[in-house]
């Protein structure tokens, strides 16, 4: 099984140079990479696809407002604070960064907003009239993105046995890296509630006999983290306007030259 994993992450790493050749290689209708000569194991597939717009834009003069009304999540066995050290300071990152890339992709103006109580949050999650209001006399918008939940870090996908000529069994954890959001869109009278996700294989490490595997380090992979929280903010991006890129085996769209 560790060779599958080999040619799993083979086959992603093809994948995201296909996204980056010219459009004249793009043409064809899919791509399916696959692990079948390695028996009773899954194959690995790319398929290349189009995403409309979820949530189309319906008035190009009006702006966008995000409003931060949030938690840290972080799952691990590292010492919780620390986790969330990381990870809040990534989130604050992100919440910084968002309307500028709005902004840059969707050609409208956008703001963070810095005028809303905890309790003006709260009723706004409720398609309060009178907050929608207040946020649309302060920066003339017509969509308001709430972010909910943030969630980041590492999670353990499986853990693989392998026997040793001497009877003995070595066992391999295998991780993910993520930065997950839950977010509540409004736009007029229509109220959206969306997850969105963002993640990737990151690497493995040996399981001690009877204890779990610690998981990598936030602070020592904190970059890692960030490209997530940074394609994540691509995938809110992408609920209004159209995408184009590969859908992979585990059900992750990635974006054509993101």
């Amino acid at each position: 099984m560790d060779n599958l994993h080999l040619l799993k992450k083979t086959a992603t790493t093809f994948a995201f140079e296909i996204l980056y050749m010219k459009p004249l290689y793009l043409i064809t209708v899919g791509i399916l990479l696959t692990s079948s000569i390695l028996p009773g194991c899954k194959s690995l597939s790319f398929t290349q696809k189009t995403l409309p717009a979820e949530i189309p834009v319906q008035d190009y003069s009006k702006s966008i407002v995000v409003i931060d009304a949030g938690d840290v999540y972080t799952p691990g066995l590292a010492i919780t604070k620390k986790r969330e050290a990381v990870v809040t300071s990534i989130k604050n990152m992100y919440f910084s960064n968002l309307p500028d890339l709005l902004k840059k992709d969707l050609q409208v103006p956008a703001f963070r907003d810095t005028i809303l109580t905890d309790d003006e949050k709260t009723k706004l999650l409720q398609n309060d009239d009178a907050v929608k209001l207040k946020l649309a006399t302060k920066y003339g918008a017509n969509i308001f993105i709430i972010l909910q939940n943030y969630e980041g870090g590492f999670s353990q996908d499986e853990v693989v046995r392998t026997k040793n000529n001497d009877g003995s069994t070595n066992k391999t954890a295998y991780y993910s890296v993520f930065f997950n959001t839950d977010i509540t869109v409004i736009q007029g009278d229509q109220l959206y509630r969306k997850r969105i996700v963002a993640s990737r294989e990151h690497s493995n490490r040996s399981v001690l006999s009877g204890l779990l595997a610690r998981g990598p380090g936030y602070e020592a992979n904190k970059k890692d983290i960030i490209s997530m929280a940074n394609r994540n903010a691509s995938n809110v991006s992408g609920l209004f306007r159209e995408r184009r890129g590969m859908m992979n085996g585990r059900g992750e769209f990635i974006e054509q030259g993101r």
